[in-house]
């Protein structure tokens, strides 16, 4: 996509064949009603003879089922176009969500993200099924009209359209007054599902604190805020619709006291004055519609900024070469990086990780770990300085080939709501069931699973939430022995469960990690003993690099950091007698 400009057209652009369609749809809506006031006509001049009302029925038979087919055809195709669109419109937004940095992530909410893919997306189909052709519909007619009516009485036409100064005034005046209601209407709307979410995804904490909570007064109020712009959205476009009708209106009125002064002094016939009036009631009611249907259109432009504020933010851009990548050393030089102007989050890194070695990256919460190991695989790109693997420039892979080199094992693990086999296969799409319990088994969740009402058919649940967080961790780690790829990255995986299980999962991390070069971030020293080198970070910056024994006698951090935790590991709760 070039731009926003480039994305309405090619959306609206879909709807061309139903528009065609709406057209012939307005033509063979008003022949017969012209065919019927000229058999009235000659009706009242004695010259209405059995060809002519033949010949006339005929020809508004055939409009009538011209009418039916465009009509059908107008709607099939603007439906269809709609959906195709909508189906379009979110492929792209999933797409390019899944290009964009986490940076985004963490500056969009997931309640406003979820709105512009359901909402904003269910509004662009709205417009192009019922707004677009309404609005077409509607404006085709009156120009017909006023044709037509110019045919019958040049005096009549212009008489009729007098009221469509006033209408433009009072849309004009109007229309931002509309613009920002619906505005707020939208973000109303937004902060709502916003706060519904967070409200349900919450709700064990919510019910922890119990009267102290103010959670839920906060989304029943943004429930009442929408509510209230809903109401005051409306009453800002009724005034002024009722103002439109009323101008609209005057001229109909004004066709019907012209024209039977006209009638009275013979300067037209009484059919042609019966067909001003029905045409005038046509004009008014369409030029109505039209400026009824103006929300629309309104909401179709806040929908498509909703839409572009996802596909207008800027994606590093990758080749799409999708050659094997090379293992090989991993090194990191010069590396500085910062989320925004905020100031930077790692500043001048310089690493080596070789091939098949364990290394440990350690330093409080905060020093830039996790952000090391984020750029490792490719989800920001470096502000300054360069990562290469087996010497050639990190920023010169594909995602694909960068998907391959990394697997990562994270404490935080999301199970999809799919069965144990499907989640297992995520590390490997074309995977055989042999090939899913053999790495069930390395990650020693096997046994776990064949106890399962349904073995690996049994579902997952949303977000896991049947399974512990051990339980959970080993079927990940399956994912990464099924993948196989040779740079493994450990995030912290065995810090949030119980012993029993932690034994599991270090056996299964052995087996994971053979062979392979091993990025540890680790906040328990006494894991790390054995690596073959152990970065100490703080601030973002590195103070020391070397195995465990050399950094007790050089580096004053590092010591402070194993004297905490050794303190930590020896606390014990002592029992006090009352």
């Amino acid at each position: 996509m070039t731009n926003q400009l480039e994305l309405v057209r090619q959306v609206t652009g879909k709807s061309r064949l139903s528009n065609i369609m709406l057209c012939c749809k307005t033509v063979f809506d008003l022949i017969p009603q012209v065919l019927l006031i000229h058999m009235i006509g000659l009706y009242f001049a004695a010259s209405l003879t059995r060809e002519h009302i033949f010949f006339e029925c005929g020809a508004m038979l055939i409009c009538f089922i011209g009418k039916a087919v465009c009509s059908y055809f107008a709607t099939w195709t603007a439906h269809k176009a709609a959906y195709t669109c909508l189906t379009d419109l979110r492929l792209q937004i999933i797409q390019h969500l899944k290009k964009l940095s986490l940076g985004f992530f963490q500056e969009r909410k997931t309640g406003d993200l979820t709105n512009v893919v359901q909402h904003d997306v269910e509004q662009v189909e709205g417009y192009l099924a019922h707004g677009l052709p309404e609005i077409m519909s509607a404006t085709i007619l009156p120009a017909v009209v006023f044709l037509v009516m110019l045919w019958v009485d040049w005096r009549l036409a212009l008489v009729m359209i007098v009221g469509l100064p006033l209408m433009w005034i009072t849309k004009k005046i109007s229309a931002p007054l509309w613009i920002k209601n619906f505005k707020i209407y939208a973000d109303s709307v937004t902060k709502m599902q916003e706060n519904v979410m967070e409200y349900v995804s919450n709700i064990s904490v919510i019910k922890a604190f119990g009267k102290e909570e103010n959670k839920t007064e906060k989304t029943i109020q943004s429930a009442k805020d929408y509510d209230y712009w809903v109401k005051k959205s409306m009453a800002g476009i009724s005034i002024p619709m009722g103002l439109i009708i009323l101008f609209m209106e005057s001229g109909v009125v004004l066709v019907m006291i012209l024209g039977t002064y006209l009638l009275s002094v013979g300067q037209i016939e009484l059919p042609r004055l019966i067909l001003a009036i029905v045409l005038g009631g046509l004009f008014t009611s369409s030029i109505t519609k039209v400026a009824t249907f103006q929300h629309y259109e309104i909401v179709f432009k806040q929908a498509m900024e909703g839409i572009w504020s996802i596909l207008g933010v800027s994606v590093s851009k990758r080749p799409e070469q999708s050659k094997e990548p090379v293992n090989g050393e991993v090194a990191i030089s010069d590396l500085s990086f910062a989320y925004n102007s905020d100031g930077k989050v790692l500043e001048d890194i310089n690493l080596r990780f070789p091939k098949g070695s364990k290394t440990a990256l350690v330093g409080a919460s905060g020093c830039g770990k996790s952000t090391l190991a984020n750029l490792l695989m490719g989800f920001w790109e470096p502000t300054d300085g360069h990562i290469t693997i087996a010497g050639e420039d990190a920023a010169a892979f594909s995602e694909k080939q960068l998907n391959r080199l990394f697997s990562i094992v994270q404490q935080e693990v999301f199970l999809f709501n799919l069965s144990m086999e499907e989640n297992i296969r995520i590390g490997k799409p074309d995977a055989g069931m042999e090939e899913i319990m053999d790495a069930a088994k390395k990650a020693r969740i096997h046994d776990f699973i064949m106890l399962l009402p349904n073995g690996y058919q049994t579902m997952a649940g949303e977000a896991g939430i049947k399974f512990s967080g051990g339980e959970k961790q080993r079927i990940s780690i399956a994912r990464m022995i099924l993948k196989d790829a040779p740079i493994i990255i450990l995030d912290e995986a065995t810090a949030a469960v119980d012993t029993e299980n932690e034994a599991y999962i270090q056996a299964a991390i052995d087996d994971l990690s053979r062979d392979k070069t091993v990025i540890m971030i680790a906040h328990h020293l006494n894991t790390i003993r054995d690596a073959d080198q152990i970065v100490v970070m703080d601030s973002g910056r590195i103070v020391d690099t070397g195995r465990h024994n050399k950094l007790l006698d050089r580096c004053a951090l590092y010591r402070k950091m194993v004297e905490n935790q050794n303190k930590v590991d020896n606390w014990k709760i002592k029992e006090v007698s009352l």
